[in-house]
């Protein structure tokens, strides 16, 4: 779906893996004491393009080039249920920050919301002239989402009025993804221009607050972390930056993977993150130090991937169509709530 620029490797520390019955297997990180085991829960057609895990950590979506969205319970990973409506591959998918709805945005050119709990379809939302890439609620209004497009744009939406609030214009090429701050004051967006953008939600303001420049590739993924002091931005040469929120000063480059970041996610202990790649493996970085905590090898492309908020469960979306769950061995199975986007 992007293209791949390979990235000169990263000398990370080689990590041991054992292979488990019944299609697990473990992965271990030397001195740090991290031991996770992999799984296959299920799967969908075609590639996973996005996975979200609910504030309540019990239940996550994944979407798919299949056109469409399941649902999976959490800590078990049951499949339970299947969305369907799209007319194209579903690019991204969100949450609300209750938990009741589910926002999606497809090549269709739509975003659609849809009752977490049922699986009903509630509204569908038209106004993107080109694919829908990323979608992201206002985790403090569950009425309003953010969409960016590869037509440039960034558009605000209040979904249960079916209007569209304001669009956001002022990247040079197509915006990948958008990202809500966690205090709902800011909103930020990636693009293939290399750039991110910082907007303010406030509703008369349609000017950025500021553009982030850094990265010398087209950037894919932006994420604030849980307390909205930083952000995190990833792109396709594998490399991640760490931003500090709000002056937008630039903390950390950690050269993460040899190919393309299409994901990232944070714990709610805001100096985790864990990056995926489709240089095949899945990590878990200390963003205070750029210390790499873990190493998993997927044996697949990673496109999409989340966190439960205390990092002890990581749920992939693959190239292959399989959904897969990484759960630390050692960690306690009680989850405070907000989950990992």
């Amino acid at each position: 779906m992007w293209r791949v620029i390979h990235a000169v490797g990263t000398g990370l520390a080689i990590l041991m893996v054992v292979a488990m019955p019944a299609g697990a297997q473990t992965t271990a990180s030397p001195g740090q004491g991290k031991t996770f085991v992999s799984k296959t829960i299920g799967s969908h057609a075609d590639e996973v393009l996005g996975v979200f895990v609910n504030d309540a950590n019990t239940q996550f979506a994944t979407c798919s080039i299949d056109e469409t969205i399941k649902l999976w319970s959490l800590p078990d990973g049951k499949e339970l249920r299947t969305l369907q409506g799209h007319l194209g591959q579903v690019n991204n998918i969100s949450y609300s920050g209750d938990d009741t709805y589910l926002a999606s945005g497809s090549s269709d050119r739509t975003v659609r919301i849809w009752n977490a709990e049922t699986g009903a379809q509630e509204a569908v939302l038209r106004g993107h002239t080109a694919e829908v890439i990323g979608v992201y609620f206002s985790q403090g209004n569950s009425n309003i989402v953010a969409s960016t497009s590869f037509d440039k744009t960034i558009k605000l939406w209040d979904w249960k009025l079916g209007v569209e609030l304001k669009t956001l214009r002022g990247h040079a090429m197509q915006t990948n993804n958008v990202a809500y701050s966690y205090d709902g004051r800011l909103i930020a967006s990636c693009s293939d221009d290399r750039t991110i953008k910082i907007w303010s939600t406030d509703a008369p303001v349609r000017e950025a607050l500021m553009t982030l420049e850094g990265h010398a590739a087209p950037v894919l993924t932006v994420l604030f972390s849980f307390d909205s002091k930083l952000l995190a931005s990833a792109d396709q040469d594998g490399v991640v930056k760490i931003w500090s929120m709000p002056s937008g000063d630039l903390l950390r480059t950690i050269n993460a993977h040899t190919e393309l970041i299409q994901d990232v996610s944070f714990a709610e202990d805001n100096t985790t993150i864990v990056t995926g790649s489709t240089d095949k493996t899945v990590k878990v970085w200390n963003v205070a130090t750029g210390e790499n905590l873990m190493t998993h090898n997927a044996g697949v492309e990673v496109w999409s991937l989340d966190v439960t908020s205390n990092g002890s469960t990581i749920m992939l979306g693959c190239a292959d169509g399989s959904v897969r769950l990484l759960t630390e061995s050692a960690s306690e199975r009680g989850r405070a709530p907000k989950g990992g986007k």
